[in-house]
């Protein structure tokens, strides 16, 4: 699985965006290790960010600071490998 970011590294939303990442969801636990794996097993990079309230959907569950991060909870981003990645790749001799 991917290593999340640790809160302190958080790059945020916006300059994940112009860096090429696409926001998926949020996750947490086993749901957040089968996403991960499931887009790394098609060719996706994923990037984990600590989720923060403003993140949630339920204004009742967040804490008092929106941009308290909400422990075990991380929003995926994914992106295409870059070319020189995929063009290694062995599995892709199967066809």
């Amino acid at each position: 699985m991917t290593t999340p970011v640790p809160t302190e590294n958080a790059r945020g939303g916006e300059e994940l965006v112009k860096q090429g990442w696409t926001k998926q969801f949020l996750a947490s636990g086993s749901r957040l290790q089968e996403a991960s794996a499931s887009y790394a097993s098609i060719g996706l990079e994923v990037h984990l960010e600590p989720a923060q309230a403003k993140d949630l959907a339920c204004s009742e569950c967040q804490p008092p600071q929106p941009s308290a991060t909400v422990e075990g909870w991380y929003l995926i981003y994914t992106r295409p490998r870059p070319e020189a990645e995929c063009a290694g790749r062995q599995d892709e001799d199967l066809w």
